[in-house]
């Protein structure tokens, strides 16, 4: 007999006064499952209220279940991370909480079950405040922390950073930073701080990103060998690029252990470059503004007129200002120009997961994703 797991129940859609009918339990087969860093071909998941279980092979004819998916030609996986997204939907997360809670429904949207958001320069007390609320997001599980890009950065390498804000920090900034509890991580140039002040982030748990910097090969090097498993914000972009004479940070980041961003959009970086780091340090991130998953048009990032135009967002001077890239586009953009799907998965999922001390996510009847790849080079692994 087929195991059941069955558990119908019904819920009144009180705008039209019918009765719902909430699917319970959930089977997918013929699917390849990521899990444990791994892909898993000919897989399949039974998800129910009670938990999940997953196997290989034929097993799941015996079970039954409210919803019955094929998922063939597609991985299986619990959500991606995104540890670098300023918005989304038309929403903002420097204008606060409520903006906050939008783009982690948008980014939900798009695969993603954990995220890491973003904050531009401001001025340093006015993103305290939105790291204090944050605080009321700490039953929701999407939500791992506040990533501060700034306001610490040197004005050579702005970007679509608001040179007006940019600053060298005091010791009191940063112990506000710190006191909300919600703040993980924050890219900084790290040619503006004292080395105690480095050490008070990394004791306070907060991951030093390396971005928007004038620092060159040495200074990147004693920084990454300092503090092990810092990660390099949007790699390639807003620092010193390589030069035979003058390296520059990447080299450091690839001779140490560094993680290392990369937006998959194909307009920050030209897939042949982004192919060069490697597969172990990959971190795949959106940096989406608001614009992702909206309109084109004029919008502003940080207090800068930003115009995004053919899904590419550049400031008034031309410089790039985030992307409108989504979490599953990138993901399947870096498979397609890597031809490996292992790799673009983990650099969603595990990488980050490795990079920010997070744990894994379970498969349930709630958290679960479909996404096609390169399904040519499917295998178990």
């Amino acid at each position: 007999m087929p195991q059941k797991a069955t558990n119908i129940e019904l819920e009144r859609d009180h705008h039209s006064q019918t009765w719902v009918f909430i699917v319970t339990s959930k089977l997918i087969h013929s699917t390849t499952l990521f899990q444990g860093g791994q892909l898993h071909a000919d897989a399949w998941a039974l998800l129910t209220p009670s938990g999940s279980s997953t196997g290989v092979g034929e097993g799941w004819r015996n079970l039954e279940a409210d919803s019955i998916e094929d998922g063939t030609g597609q991985v299986l996986h619990s959500g991606f991370f995104d540890t670098h997204c300023h918005g989304g939907g038309g929403y903002a997360a420097n204008r606060g909480l409520t903006d906050i809670k939008a783009i982690l429904d948008h980014n939900q949207q798009h695969q993603v079950s954990r995220n890491l958001i973003s904050l531009v320069s401001a001025k340093v007390a006015d993103m305290v405040d939105i790291a204090e609320s944050a605080r009321k997001l700490a039953d929701d599980k999407r939500f791992i922390g506040l990533h501060f890009e700034g306001p610490f950065l040197a004005a050579a390498y702005c970007g679509a950073q608001n040179p007006k804000v940019l600053k060298t920090p005091t010791d009191a900034e940063l112990e506000a930073i710190i006191a909300p509890g919600t703040v993980k991580s924050m890219t900084i140039a790290p040619e503006l701080f004292t080395e105690d002040q480095l050490r008070v982030l990394a004791r306070a748990n907060i991951k030093i990103c390396f971005g928007h910097s004038e620092s060159n090969y040495d200074q990147a090097r004693a920084l990454f060998e300092s503090f092990p498993g810092s990660v390099m914000t949007h790699t390639f972009n807003a620092m010193l690029p390589i030069h035979h004479r003058a390296p520059g940070p990447i080299p450091a980041a690839l001779e140490t252990e560094t993680f290392m961003e990369l937006i998959a959009d194909g307009v920050h970086v030209e897939p042949a470059v982004a192919r060069l780091i490697p597969k172990d340090s990959l971190v795949l991130v959106t940096d989406a503004i608001e614009a992702a998953g909206s309109t084109e048009g004029h919008y502003l990032l940080g207090g800068l007129e930003v115009s995004v135009q053919n899904g590419v967002a550049r400031t008034k001077d031309g410089n790039l200002a985030g992307s409108t890239l989504a979490m599953d586009d990138a993901v399947k953009n870096y498979a397609s120009w890597s031809g490996d799907d292992l790799a673009a998965m983990k650099a969603a999922i595990t990488n980050p997961e490795r990079a920010y001390g997070v744990a894994s996510v379970e498969f349930s009847i709630e958290n679960h994703f479909l996404i096609s790849l390169l399904t040519s080079n499917l295998q178990e692994r």
